[in-house]
């Protein structure tokens, strides 16, 4: 699970000289990146570029976990280890590397874009595969649901019956007690007779006493049980909500390759019934508003090709997986993202404290039209393109 899904990654160059991933990386810009698989494998290597020079980062793989120290072994898979550092900077690591990996290196930088046709072959696989994930994830979670209410049931009979044994054992204590201080007061006889019912009250004793631990065991295991099922649950449920997310960047796409609305409207609404409930996002209807995004997915849709942006003033806005708002757009052909802050008291959104606005689309509105030179001479570009139409 560590190492899955890491070769089809654009920025993984698997078995690469150290030395010759570096010369890749000379005279890249800060926060260009690639990994290479380490010399004590399954181990990896992070090559990102600081201030002109390349700095090499271990990436430790040990078991189901993966982190950049022994102490900061965090993430499940190298992959989300990668998209977590691009939104957050390696400080929180290094104190000495502030940097975050923002522009990933293509193993091939010669390589074209698949054929349109192939594009299209590849989405609608991709469809497929979705709906019959959902088809597999529903029957799962209606499954597991049921598992559920039948443990939980299990469970009540249990510790029903375990209550009442325990009373029964109680009980049969307190005739033992009374029955031992009464024997100093009978015949020899009937001090026979009564030691032998007290063996026989003893042996039930002891057998009460053993199938109380039993049920007690069982009632641990029922719980245990319980407990897997509800993280289970609530682990389908936030696939379930990432594959709909997922199916609803995939709408956005085909409507782009101008494929008729009729027909994807027929093809997604079964899916998305299968789906349930969307997960609701801030209600911007602009088409420059791509929802929920990574900035290595906003980066992809950014470049026309592996090596080549899209023409300088393209953009979009995307929320980060901390929800917050993101500016992403290309300055003097490279990918910069601006985070725009809130204040959600005073209905305000800004790039700069000095300039605010009363929403994100009036915001847009007026850097079509201004530099965002005004709040940063670094990115000195207006919002021309809107990316859905480049």
């Amino acid at each position: 699970m560590t190492l899955q899904g890491l070769t089809n990654q654009v920025w993984y160059w698997g078995k690469k000289d150290k030395d010759e991933a570096s010369r890749a990386l000379e005279h890249c810009l800060d926060g260009t990146f690639l990994v290479r698989q380490g010399s004590e494998p399954p181990n990896q290597t992070v090559h990102v570029v600081y201030r002109g020079n390349v700095c090499l980062i271990r990436v430790l793989v040990k078991g189901d976990l993966v982190g950049l120290g022994p102490d900061a072994m965090n993430f499940k898979s190298v992959v989300e280890l990668i998209n977590h550092y691009s939104d957050v900077s390696l400080a929180q690591h290094n104190k000495n590397l502030n940097v975050r990996l923002t522009n990933p290196l293509p193993k091939d930088m010669q390589e074209d874009n698949f054929a349109d046709m192939e594009q299209e072959e590849e989405t609608w696989a991709i469809y497929v595969n979705f709906y019959l994930e959902s088809e597999i994830r529903t029957k799962r979670n209606e499954k597991c649901r049921q598992e559920l209410l039948e443990a939980e049931e299990e469970a009540k009979k249990l510790s029903y019956r375990a209550t009442a044994q325990h009373r029964i054992v109680e009980m049969w204590k307190e005739q033992l007690e009374i029955r031992t201080m009464a024997l100093h007061h009978f015949s020899s006889e009937y001090l026979d007779h009564i030691r032998t019912n007290f063996e026989e009250q003893e042996k039930r004793l002891v057998a009460a006493e053993k199938e109380l631990d039993r049920i007690s065991e069982l009632v641990t295991e029922v719980q245990c049980k319980v407990r897997e099922l509800v993280l289970l649950k609530k682990d389908m449920e936030k696939k379930k909500a990432t594959l709909y997310r997922k199916m609803d960047w995939y709408e956005r796409m085909l409507t782009i390759e101008g494929i008729d609305n009729d027909t994807i409207s027929n093809c997604i609404a079964p899916f998305k019934q299968d789906l349930g409930a969307k997960i609701l996002i801030p209600g911007i209807k602009e088409m420059w508003f791509v929802g929920e995004m990574n900035s290595l997915d906003a980066n992809k849709v950014l470049m026309s090709k592996p090596n080549a942006t899209k023409p300088n003033g393209t953009f979009l806005v995307r929320l980060n997986s901390n929800r917050n708002y993101v500016l992403s757009v290309v300055n003097k052909n490279c990918i910069r993202h601006i985070k725009v802050h809130e204040d959600e008291t005073k209905n305000q959104y800004w790039l700069k404290p000095s300039t605010r606005f009363y929403s994100v689309e009036q915001m847009i509105k007026y850097f079509r039209k201004h530099s965002l030179g005004e709040q940063d001479r670094e990115y000195n570009t207006v919002l021309t393109y809107p990316v859905y139409y480049c």
